[in-house]
């Protein structure tokens, strides 16, 4: 007989927001990659065709993990040889069912690996790596936005600014808890670098979310 929580179930997806656009990481190198697009599907926003793996240990979540980064877009630039030139965005989606009370039980987490913002004046970027650059720092930008908006109880955040804030509208939303972490460098030859990422980390660590909910759903 099974216990009153039936069949509880895990999913990965992988995404990368790349020059202002959403790729599918964990597609079938045969099959064509397309640009994707984010809905609204009820309460919460969805990716229509975005790849969906089933996992049941730590060690599958690994497999799909190195998929997924092996897909992202990296190129070598002056200060970086493999930098990263996307933001990575690695969702697990848990769902299970109580038989005794009839209802589902939903909950998600977010990994967001952010790309570093970039001197273009430093890191000599031309042609392609200079468009990368700049949407990446654009993103970072928006992110940054929202997060001033949301710790000033704006009547209206930015969200759509760009898709990587768009992505994460779920996850910096009142029914959710965030936490970030910033890497440095401990070179001296960094330091405009290292003081932009501690001045982005605090004004995150100044975002106040709230208390998050349980998402439960009566099933008939």
């Amino acid at each position: 007989m099974m216990g009153p929580r039936d069949n509880p179930g895990v999913n990965v997806s992988m995404v990368e927001v790349y020059n202002e656009s959403i790729y599918d990481l964990l597609k079938s190198p045969n099959e064509v990659q397309e640009k994707l697009q984010i809905h609204k599907k009820g309460k919460e926003l969805h990716v229509p065709g975005l790849t969906e793996i089933e996992v049941c240990s730590t060690d599958d979540v690994i497999k799909v993990m190195t998929v997924g980064e092996k897909n992202r877009t990296t190129a070598s630039t002056k200060m970086n040889t493999n930098s990263s030139r996307s933001h990575l965005l690695l969702r697990l989606v848990l769902v299970s069912y109580n038989s005794v009370s009839k209802t589902t039980t939903r909950g998600s987490l977010t990994l967001v690996d952010l790309a570093g913002s970039e001197r273009i004046s430093r890191s000599e970027a031309t042609g392609l790596r200079l468009v990368e650059a700049a949407a990446i720092n654009k993103s970072l930008s928006a992110l940054g936005q929202v997060f001033s908006s949301i710790r000033e109880n704006s009547l209206h955040i930015p969200f759509r600014n760009s898709k990587l804030t768009h992505l994460l509208q779920q996850c910096l939303g009142g029914d959710a808890k965030a936490c970030m972490f910033v890497n440095v460098s401990p070179l001296d030859t960094n330091v405009p670098e290292t003081v932009s990422t501690l001045e982005f980390g605090m004004n995150a660590r100044q975002v106040a979310l709230g208390k998050a909910t349980t998402h439960v759903t009566k099933t008939t």
